[in-house]
């Protein structure tokens, strides 16, 4: 990926797609990712443990985010830092745009580990 700067509304760099959600790099180099993320209703980023540091930044909407054994409630303006081997997903209550940033960025082990649905309810 080119390294360049980045500036625009979350919303309009964010992409979507009814059958899945969109994460969008917007930033990629050894030591980080920035992604945007595009969320409709109901979209769900699968509970896993990726032994990656993360941090969102709620731009818009509403949702939920899986942190250890609960969810927790989120909206536009909120922030959440999670610590790598923390189990963690991402379910959007309406349409949500988000900022995610991992550090490291995932290797392929991390993408391959274990992924379970959010529990029913």
């Amino acid at each position: 990926m080119e390294k360049k700067a980045v500036i625009g509304s979350a919303a309009e760099l964010a992409e979507f797609s009814a059958e899945s959600y969109c994460p969008k790099v917007l930033s990629a180099t050894d030591a980080t990712r920035v992604m945007v993320v595009g969320m409709e209703d109901g979209q769900e980023i699968p509970l896993h443990t990726p032994g990656v540091e993360l941090a969102l930044a709620i731009m818009e909407g509403a949702g939920e985010v899986w942190i250890g054994d609960a969810p927790r409630p989120v909206a536009a303006g909120d922030l959440v830092v999670i610590p790598a081997g923390t189990n963690r997903g991402v379910r959007a209550k309406g349409r949500l745009v988000f900022m995610n940033v991992v550090s490291p960025p995932p290797t392929a082990a991390d993408h391959d580990a274990e992924r379970r649905p959010w529990p029913a309810g």
